[in-house]
C-alpha cells in the first residue's frame, strides 16, 4: 500500500510539473498578414518625386508583396544625419517612404501624393564617402513603422542595399543615382 501511495504521489507530482511547463497555445499569437516584400528602385539626387520637403533621394519603384505585383510606386526620403569615419560614412536616423497609387504634384501641393504608403526608418546605414564616387549603400536595419491605406498598421524589417554614384556639380549641390534593392517581410497589412 505504501508503494502504491508513493507511485501515485509521484505521478501526481510529475503531472503537476508537466502542466506547469506545458505551452499555453492560447497565448501564442501568429504574426498575421506577414508577407515577403521585394522591390527595386531607381532613385536620383536631387529627386523630382518628393513626398515631403525633407526628401533628397527618390524615384520610381517596382515591388512585389508575397505573390502580388504592386502598382507602380515611388521611393522618397533621406539618409538622416551623416557621420564621417574616414572613407566610410554612416547615415543616422534615415527616413524613407514607399508609396503606391500616387498622383503627381499640383499647384496646391508641390509634392507627390500616395494613398498607400509605408513609413521606413533606417536607424543606421553605411556607405562609401566622400563624393565623387561609385559606392555601395547598406541599410540592413530598416524598420517598417506604419503608413497609410492598406499599410496603416504595417510593421516589419527590410534590408536596403545597392550601388550608387554621387558627384558634385557645385559645392552646395550633389547629384547622384542609386539602384536600390529592398527586401524583407512586412506584417499587419490588409
Amino acid at each position: 500500500m505504501k508503494r502504491t501511495f508513493t507511485i501515485t504521489l509521484g505521478l501526481i507530482a510529475a503531472s503537476a510539473i508537466a502542466l506547469f511547463f506545458w505551452p499555453d497555445h492560447r497565448s501564442v499569437q501568429a504574426q498575421s498578414g506577414c508577407k515577403s516584400f521585394d522591390a527595386l528602385a531607381q532613385a536620383t539626387l536631387p529627386t523630382t518625386r518628393k513626398l515631403a520637403s525633407t526628401d533628397k533621394w527618390g524615384g520610381p519603384l517596382f515591388a512585389k508583396l508575397g505573390d502580388e505585383l504592386l502598382p507602380y510606386g515611388i521611393l522618397s526620403g533621406n539618409d538622416g544625419d551623416k557621420v564621417q569615419h574616414g572613407n566610410i560614412a554612416q547615415g543616422i536616423n534615415g527616413k524613407y517612404v514607399i508609396g503606391f497609387n500616387c498622383t503627381e504634384p499640383t499647384t496646391e501641393n508641390p509634392y507627390w501624393s500616395c494613398t498607400d504608403k509605408l513609413n521606413v526608418e533606417v536607424p543606421i546605414s553605411v556607405f562609401d564617402s566622400p563624393p565623387p564616387l561609385f559606392g555601395k549603400y547598406n541599410g540592413n536595419t530598416a524598420r517598417v513603422n506604419g503608413g497609410t491605406g492598406r499599410f496603416a498598421n504595417a510593421y516589419g524589417n527590410l534590408n536596403y542595399s545597392g550601388s550608387y554614384t554621387v558627384w558634385n556639380t557645385t559645392p552646395q549641390v550633389d547629384k547622384g543615382r542609386f539602384n536600390a534593392d529592398i527586401s524583407g517581410n512586412i506584417c499587419g497589412i490588409e
